[in-house]
Order: structure tokens, then C-alpha cells, then sequence
């Protein structure tokens, strides 16, 4: 069958505003109302397809490199970006690009989920459509408020459109209820999305099971430690793995530099020429020109078992720039190698069909390494071997030579766990996942023990929260991160 890639376009942007007080006496000349605009099925999915456009906010260069940058696998940054460095050496700040960008990213997704299910509640469409967008629309909350819950703690829950000025300023929702709100729209989306995406980009049923996995397994972990969950995210993660839907592709490289899914995908952001391109090319390239944000790490490159293609192919070590230059050591993730070959730097019009390699929220590997993990709290590693085993399998160089990346076998459950945990370092890198796994494995001592002294403050609790964006608590009343 054939398929079709979702661009990530600019959403239409229907803005509503509503008990201003007067401030705004002016009538438009033209407006598109609610009414006139969604007429039929095809303006509904119109608008829901546009809400996409909104993933892109939480993953622009701002928010995802100063995301994964605060985690241990990443080394200095380029100073040349004001906020990377101090961001590195643990010292945040509200004013802060990063987390003004994430925390406005996520509720601009929120707010366009939640006007158009306000306005499909009342449609007067065909079941299934009706259901279907629903799910979508609902599903893409969700991604949103999971994002926010991880970084920001207790939050406002906002569920419909705001309408007035006094329901911005609500107070901020328990995590706990945020967490079940999310599975509650989850749940829904994973009965009621199709079992195949019209179009590659869009979410369908086992992507919603492969998020509930991990919002279950997060859930297990800290701060709720609802060690139940466990259970949970293994079995939506072997329901993904034992769809047949999906296969590891037996090389790593392929895995990455792609304009379009492979049979690992889940899900993935795709990028079309002139609509913006994957921004992880530029923040990961330290060729002149380029301001290389995310870098590996010395221990990092260091703790890789021989025959390794995730740091054979996928960090490159003493690469040469067109002057025979030796440059630092960086990830290939997301790098296309040959502007760096060519010369091209991030602002020539020759770079642009460069940058377009896909971005994975969710792939199947990811669902091998949760079932690992919990199966592992659940019944100690006897049965986890299987799945983490056979990531590590396709991570060799030479498959036919258990000396590369051996299979794990007669640890205990502590130590599985701490293989499993590096495991996603090693798999998931640049992924957006290493601060998250940092939190809910209440981990962040580890960037205290490999910098040190490098580091302006101290780790400590705080760090597994960020800082309220300074526009929230003076605007809205929303009280900053006690622990600040």
C-alpha cells in the first residue's frame, strides 16, 4: 500500500478571544468563526492535522538541546549560545529560553487539542470520524501534558478552551491527577485511533500502546513510584513487540539518516524541503560554523563495549573537516557527514536537503528495552535477558562474534537494572529521553560525579524539576518550584 508523509505545516491558528473587558473595541473585518469553519469531516481533520504543527515547539533547538544537555552523556558546550554553558554547569534561570519555549510549546499544543474537541463534541459527523479525530486530537493532549508533567512537576490542568482571562490563572493540578488524566486520554485514543496511520507522521492504535508503555513505566519510577505500573508498561510493550507490525532493522546505521519510516518506526517527525528541517544536524556538528551543543561526553565514548556500532558508526572520533582538521568527537545520529565534507555551513542555501533526516518519538527498540526494565522489577532478570539481549544483538558490528557487545547473563536484579539503564544511554541517546530517564530513575547524582567541580551549583533534589518560566509566576500567580 502506499503511503504518505504528514508535513508538519503551520497550523491555521483559529484564536479566540473572549472577556477582555473592552480592551479591544475594533471589529474585525474578517473572521473566521467556529461555525462557518468546521462544516464537514475534512475541516475537522484539517484542523486536527494542524495541531502537528505544534510538536514542533517542544523538539525546536532551544528546548530539546538544553533538555538533553542536562543529563550526563553530553561533554562542554560550544559557548557561542549564551544560555548552553550555564545551563551545563547546573545553573538555570526562568528567564531562560528553554524553559519559557517548553512550557508554552506544550500549552499552545493543549490549547489547539482542546478547542477542537470542544468543537467535535457537538459535530455533526460520521461516528467513525467523529471517534477517530477525537482520539487523535486527545492523544496529542496527552503528549503534551506528559512532556510538561516530567519537567515541570504539578501544573495547571486545563481540559477545555479558555474563554476569559480568570481561567488562565488556575492553580497547579497534583501530578498524580495530571498522570491519570493522561492515561484516561490514552486509553481512549488507543481504542479509537485506526490500526494504521492514513499517513506516515499521524498517530494510529499501537503508537497510543506504545506511549501508555511509557508513561507507565515513568509512573513506576520517580517522583510516584506507583511500582505497580510496572506490570503495566511491560505488557503494553510486549503488545507492540508481538503485533508483528514491527522489526528491528538488523543494522543500527539504518535505523537514522532517513527521510521516511523503517520497519523500526512507531512514530516519527518527518521533514519536507523548505517546511523547516531536523534541528539536531546543527546543535550536534562541531565543524566550523556550527555551534555543537550536543556533544558526547569522555566517559561516555569510553563506556561502549568493543564492536559497538552505536559508537562505531554512531559517535565519530577523529573526523577530518576539508582542511584536514581533526574535530571533536560527535554523535551521527542526526549529522549528515557530507556538509561537513562539502564545507557547508548552517545558514547556506546547500545545507537545506541535508537537514531532513526524520526524528523518532517512539521505535521498537525502546519497547524491548521497557520490557527489559520491567520485567526485571517484576520478577528479577531470568526473563528480561531475552529483550535486552536482543538490542544489544543488533548493536553488533559483527553479529557472528559474541565478543562484540556479549549478551548479559547471571546478573543480579540490581545490576540488570543498571544495565538496562545504560542500555538507554547508549540506544536512546540524543532521543530526548536521557534527562527523563535521569528523573524517574532519580539518578541526577550521576552529573555530579563526572563533572564536578565543573559545575556552578551542586546537584541536588531540585534538579528533577524545572524552573517555572518567570512569564507564569508573575503574570498568572503560578508559585516557582518551591525547591528554587
Amino acid at each position: 500500500m502506499k503511503k504518505y508523509s504528514i508535513i508538519f505545516a503551520s497550523f491555521f491558528a483559529i484564536l479566540v478571544f473572549a472577556g477582555c473587558k473592552k480592551t479591544l473595541e475594533e471589529k474585525p473585518v474578517t473572521f473566521i468563526s467556529p461555525s462557518s469553519y468546521f462544516s464537514n469531516a475534512q475541516s475537522y481533520q484539517s484542523a486536527v492535522l494542524g495541531v502537528y504543527s505544534d510538536l514542533g515547539g517542544l523538539y525546536q533547538s532551544n528546548t530539546y538541546m538544553l533538555l538533553e544537555m542536562c543529563t550526563d552523556i553530553y561533554g562542554q558546550p560550544s559557548p557561542s549560545f549564551e544560555q548552553a554553558l550555564p545551563m551545563w554547569q547546573n545553573a538555570p534561570n526562568p528567564v531562560y529560553y528553554n524553559t519559557i519555549d517548553a512550557w508554552g510549546s506544550g500549552y499552545t499544543l493543549i490549547k489547539d487539542a482542546n478547542f477542537i474537541l470542544d468543537n467535535l463534541a457537538g459535530a455533526t459527523i460520521d461516528a467513525t470520524s467523529k471517534s477517530q479525530l477525537t482520539a487523535e486530537a486527545r492523544f496529542l493532549r496527552a503528549y503534551a501534558y506528559f512532556y510538561l508533567v516530567q519537567l515541570y512537576g504539578d501544573i495547571p490542568l486545563r481540559t477545555t478552551t479558555i474563554e476569559n482571562y480568570s481561567q488562565v490563572q488556575i492553580p497547579r493540578t497534583g501530578q498524580d491527577s495530571v498522570y491519570n488524566f493522561i492515561l484516561g486520554d490514552l486509553t481512549y485514543a488507543e481504542a479509537n485511533l485506526p490500526a494504521a496511520a492514513p499517513q506516515q507522521g499521524r498517530v494510529y492504535q499501537l503508537v497510543a500502546t506504545a506511549l501508555l508503555s511509557k508513561v507507565y513505566l515513568t509512573m513506576a519510577g520517580y517522583p510516584l513510584q506507583q511500582r505497580q505500573y510496572f506490570q503495566n508498561a511491560r505488557d503494553k510493550a510486549l503488545t507492540v513487540i508481538n503485533s508483528g507490525n514491527f522489526q528491528l532493522q538488523n543494522d543500527y546505521a539504518s535505523v537514522f539518516h532517513n527521510l521516511a519510516y523503517t520497519t523500526e518506526s512507531i512514530w516519527e517527525q518527518l521533514y519536507v524541503q523548505a517546511k523547516g528541517g531536523n534541528p539536531l544536524h546543527s546543535i550536534s556538528c562541531p565543524a566550523s560554523q556550527y555551534n555543537a551543543i550536543l556533544l558526547p561526553a569522555t566517559w561516555f565514548i569510553n563506556s561502549f563495549s568493543p564492536g559497538d556500532a552505536r559508537s562505531t558508526w554512531g559517535i565519530q572520533q577523529n573526523y577530518k573537516d576539508p582542511n584536514n582538521n581533526t574535530l571533536p568527537p560527535f554523535f551521527q545520529k542526526f549529522v549528515n557527514t557530507s556538509a561537513i565534507d562539502q564545507g557547508i555551513g548552517p545558514s547556506a542555501s546547500g545545507l537545506a536537503p541535508l537537514t531532513y533526516f526524520s526524528l523518532p518519538y517512539l521505535r521498537l527498540a525502546e519497547m524491548y528495552l521497557i520490557a527489559a526494565e520491567a520485567e526485571n522489577e517484576l520478577n528479577g532478570p531470568a526473563n528480561a535477558y531475552q529483550y535486552i539481549n536482543k538490542i544489544r544483538e543488533r548493536a553488533r558490528v559483527n553479529k557472528y562474534d559474541p565478543t562484540n557487545v556479549p549478551d548479559l547473563a547471571g546478573l543480579t536484579e540490581d545490576q540488570f537494572r543498571d544495565s538496562v539503564w545504560m542500555e538507554r544511554k547508549h540506544e536512546l541517546s540524543q532521543e530526548g529521553s536521557s534527562w527523563f530517564d535521569l528523573k524517574r530513575t532519580n539518578t541526577f547524582g550521576n552529573i555530579q560525579n563526572v563533572r564536578g567541580s565543573q559545575l556552578i551549583n551542586p546537584v541536588g533534589a531540585y534538579n528533577s524539576t524545572w524552573l517555572i518560566p518567570y512569564t507564569e509566576f508573575v503574570a498568572n500567580n503560578i508559585p516557582q518550584n518551591p525547591s528554587y
